[in-house]
């Protein structure tokens, strides 16, 4: 798998965004306010997350979850 330069960033965050969901934050807008909460800036620009930008981090840590499940690859969504 090409690893975009989304993608990686994305990794960089699923540590934090995996936590927050263990700890029981499942909402889009519990892990917006979760993140903003940490002080973690969003993947483009500046400012504080949002639900459109959660809702894109998801969907590139998706295929990565699951390649490491070994459940095959499945694509990028295209923005």
């Amino acid at each position: 798998m090409r690893l975009t330069l989304a993608r990686m960033k994305a990794q960089r965050l699923e540590p934090a965004v995996r936590e927050l969901q263990a700890n029981g934050v499942t909402s889009l807008i519990g892990l917006v306010e979760g993140l903003n909460d940490r002080g973690i800036p969003p993947l483009k620009g500046s400012g504080p997350w949002n639900v459109v930008e959660v809702a894109r981090l998801l969907a590139r840590l998706a295929p990565l979850e699951a390649q490491a499940l070994g459940l095959g690859v499945a694509s990028e969504p295209r923005w």
